[in-house]
């Protein structure tokens, strides 16, 4: 975040009422800080450049953050133990905590970057008048730095230091497995539950954003923000499962294993990596396609895209997609999410599941609502298809929390919030979209796919180049209500079938509801290697 931030930029997050903060450096901070009593505000990775650039001993007395994932824990659960000593057992609160203390007493330093305000306003209410931004330190700190033709240690360079003289020391352990995931969801779930199930001896760490993630017994859960817990969990496991890419300071150490699951099936339709054009992580995505020892594959095209999105030279084990191992488990999942949004049982199910829109000018996803006629939609699949019919709908994660501007008739249910798709995906008979790579994931069970893409014309001009040519997918596609309404009263599903059919075997697609089985059992044999050599 903080190098993409100018002056300009900069500038815009304060309102006029916190314009006197713009120019504070860490020599202001620590003069501050003195003889006063610390609180942290927001619990994120911006929190590293406190360790590194604050000179003097921090009283911190209290950690607040208004995300309720992350309160109740101790703040060393996301920051270096050995930089917080006594303050290390603190419970991170709510914003409550700040009536309790003295304004004139306390330095508040502020982790923020994109709620600064609305915090400075809150501050301000309470009466404090000695508060910091994080963000704003570190663009002076480099701004006056750079001015003056001097040179600085920047995040990169201080964690590899670190790791250097630390981390390094440690033994890597032969039993640690370290998923990288957003959450506790997605292909890793699936092997995990795999692993557990086959060996109880395992350390399996997951670096989570979602603190209160509910994983099973036998799974340690470790904060991502908490930079070099999450890096010294890394550097000392031994086989490293990931769906993300992983940060250019991480040092791959000899005998470690890097396996990369992606965060698609078998196949996906957008460009990613270094496929995308208009990506700005190269480096670190031609690094990460260097250190890959295996990318788990489901199908030929899968295993062509990933050669070119991550410059992959590696193997590719031609295991499947894990995450739709769940798909050949219709029942039970129907049984879930019935009884979780109270359904009778009796209902058929739409799965609406849109992809977000990309505002470039703002860098920031966009909802774009698409005016999707929930009402037509519901008459014509009563009149096709029969039944009581309910529509979930499911928007991307990365605009979900904005699905309350979208007005919905009372038998539409917002599932958003509902973390894992491949369950909602079991769950559903029927299945609309328009970009995103769900939809194969509902046509490997051979359930019925309708593409609704009013934007069809502009999107690949002015959002993310397509893999497949859209209009070869085995899926009716519409640009309007009406024309959605025809297409699904005209489904054929005999001749539906055997499209897609002819589709997947195209691109020599094979999924069994096995995948996860067979990435354990690689897994193990992995580590029963390792001891096969120790005792050799």
């Amino acid at each position: 975040m903080l190098d993409q931030v100018d002056n300009a930029i900069l500038k815009n997050m304060y309102k006029s009422h916190t314009s006197s903060f713009i120019n504070d450096t860490w020599d202001d901070f620590d003069c501050a800080v003195q003889n006063k009593k610390l609180i942290i505000y927001g619990l994120n990775a911006l929190l590293i450049f406190l360790q590194m650039r604050s000179n003097v001993k921090l009283n911190i007395v209290a950690a607040i953050d208004n995300d309720p994932n992350k309160q109740n824990h101790k703040l060393f659960e996301f920051m270096d133990e050995n930089f917080l000593s006594d303050s290390k057992n603190i419970l991170v609160s709510s914003r409550d905590i700040l009536s309790d203390f003295n304004p004139d007493e306390v330095v508040i330093i502020i982790s923020s970057y994109r709620y600064f305000d609305e915090i400075a306003d809150e501050l301000i209410s309470y009466n404090f008048r000695f508060f910091f931004s994080i963000l704003n330190l570190e663009y002076n700190y480099r701004k006056f730095m750079k001015e003056n033709k001097l040179s600085y240690q920047n995040r990169n360079e201080y964690i590899s230091q670190y790791v250097d003289e630390c981390i390094l020391k440690s033994p890597i352990q032969k039993n640690k497995i370290i998923f990288l995931l957003d959450d506790y969801i997605d292909h890793g779930k699936y092997i995990t539950e795999k692993l557990l199930a086959e060996n109880k001896n395992l350390d399996i760490v997951w670096s989570v954003k979602n603190f209160n993630v509910e994983a099973p017994f036998g799974v340690r859960i470790v904060s991502g923000g908490n930079i070099l817990k999450y890096i010294y969990e890394m550097e000392t496991a031994k086989i490293w499962i990931s769906s993300v890419i992983t940060p250019i300071y991480l040092k791959k150490r000899t005998n470690q294993i890097y396996i990369q699951i992606k965060h698609w099936g078998s196949l996906t339709l957008k460009s990613f990596s270094l496929s995308n054009s208009e990506n700005v992580n190269q480096e670190t995505f031609i690094n990460n396609g260097k250190i890959m020892d295996y990318i788990i594959s489901g199908s030929e095209f899968d295993e062509e895209t990933c050669r070119k999105g991550f410059n992959f030279q590696g193997k590719f084990l031609r295991f499947g997609s894990p995450r739709s191992d769940i798909l050949f488990s219709k029942e039970e999942c129907r049984k879930k999410i019935f009884e979780l949004f109270k359904l009778t049982g009796e209902e058929k199910i739409l799965l609406y599941a849109p992809t977000f829109r990309l505002d470039k000018e703002k860098n920031f996803y966009d909802l774009r609502w698409q005016n999707l006629d929930f009402n037509m939609l519901k008459k014509t699949l009563t009149e096709k298809f029969g039944g009581e019919w309910k529509i979930f709908l499911r928007l991307h994660p990365q605009v979900k929390t904005r699905s309350e501007q979208i007005k919905k008739p009372n038998f539409v249910i917002d599932v958003s919030n509902y973390d894992n798709s491949q369950e909602l995906v079991a769950a559903s008979d029927i299945m609309i979209s328009d970009y995103s790579s769900i939809i194969f994931e509902f046509a490997y069970v051979f359930r019925p796919v309708f593409l609704y893409a009013p934007d069809k014309d502009i999107y690949q001009l002015e959002e993310r180049k397509l893999l497949i040519d859209y209009d070869s997918l085995p899926f009716a596609i519409s640009t309007t209500n009406e024309q959605l309404s025809e297409q699904i009263k005209s489904y054929d599903e005999d001749y539906y079938k055997q499209r897609l059919k002819k589709f997947l075997e195209s691109y020599g697609v094979n999924e069994d509801g096995h995948a996860s089985e067979r990435c354990a059992k690689f897994i193990f044999k992995i580590i029963n290697e390792e001891e096969n050599d120790k005792n050799e």
